[in-house]
């Protein structure tokens, strides 16, 4: 199978949707868990340090 336009044609499901916690399109529907919030696997939400900017 080739990996150009013919395979382009079968891309039709969807993976994520819209998070209810955070409104982002990152909720995978398969896994029920959100990639941005945590949303479905932790009742806190998704920060870590290395995302913040660093502050002097």
């Amino acid at each position: 199978m080739s990996k150009g336009t013919p395979s382009m044609g079968k891309r039709q499901k969807r993976t994520h949707a819209k998070c209810r916690r955070c409104g982002s399109v990152s909720l995978n529907i398969h896994t029920k868990q959100c990639t941005s919030c945590g949303f479905g696997r932790t009742s806190r939400m998704r920060s870590y340090q290395w995302q913040r900017k660093c502050k002097f």
